[in-house]
């Protein structure tokens, strides 16, 4: 039979964690991108199962633990094979845009309980960029195979991107009010750095090269206007935002060589 379609090889792997501690689910979920099919873990401790259990529930998508022994198990990828890459990567730049957007309003309306409950976007983030890599290293690019690496990186820079709102969250969720307040000026800064997000996933999906120069030329200056702030007295929350500003800001500017190498 000559096909134009090819069918993806399954993979076997072995993978003993009875020394890796809380780099067991960083371990399980390396393999699931790398593209492993079937993957026997061995350990010393029967409590790791609970370890592995928790870790499968949450980015491996069709990761299931089928056998179990003492000193064993056996974890296979029962989901079928990845195909749709563009709507999964589609998903993941509208919930950056959804996190971003929401992070903004939060702050300008001082409601920072919402966070609380936006950071849970995270782990969304977290199961489509790890589709989307797995996917990248078992068919390739649909692009081509010259796009699987600056695709990679690519999707590697949105999760962290996703990581940073996570953590601004995190930080912001329990800020009392009525004891801290955020000036115009900082949350002026907060808000130019995430029109970025948006910004360039417009580029992504049609590249312009005016938002392109935008971005590196407006990234500068978040940066710049982050130092003259920093220069003030400023208490501890505005001293966050100013940091994450400035992280968002070259987070993104740091996605732009992946955007020219896929789109130009």
């Amino acid at each position: 039979v000559v096909s134009v379609e090819t069918t993806p090889i399954v993979e076997s792997s072995e993978l003993d964690v009875t020394n890796l501690g809380a780099m067991i689910p960083r371990s399980v979920s390396a393999l699931y991108k790398r593209g492993i099919d079937s993957l026997q873990i061995t350990f010393n401790d029967p409590s790791i199962v609970s370890i592995l259990h928790e870790a499968l529930a949450k980015d491996t998508v069709g990761f299931e633990m089928l056998e179990q022994g003492a000193n064993f198990c056996v974890i296979k990828h029962v989901g079928g094979a990845p195909t749709e890459f563009d709507s999964v990567l589609r998903r993941t730049f509208l919930l950056l845009n959804t996190m971003s957007d929401e992070c903004v309003s939060a702050f300008k309306k001082e409601n920072y309980a919402l966070l609380q409950n936006l950071a849970f976007l995270e782990e969304a983030n977290n199961r489509f960029t790890t589709t989307c890599m797995r996917y990248l290293n078992k068919r390739g690019a649909p692009e081509g195979f010259n796009k699987i690496g600056p695709a990679y990186h690519l999707i590697e820079e949105l999760e962290q991107l996703a990581d940073k709102y996570k953590y601004i969250c995190q930080h912001f969720s329990k800020l009392d009010k009525s004891k801290v307040k955020l000036r115009k000026d900082v949350l002026d800064l907060f808000e130019k750095a995430n029109k970025l997000v948006r910004i360039y996933s417009e580029s992504f999906y049609k590249l312009d090269n005016e938002k392109v120069v935008f971005i590196k030329e407006e990234r500068n200056t978040v940066i710049e206007s982050a130092h003259d702030l920093l220069k003030k007295n400023v208490n501890y929350a505005e001293y966050w935002l100013i940091h994450h500003s400035i992280n968002i800001a070259q987070q993104v500017f740091d996605m732009i060589d992946s955007l020219l190498v896929l789109k130009l």
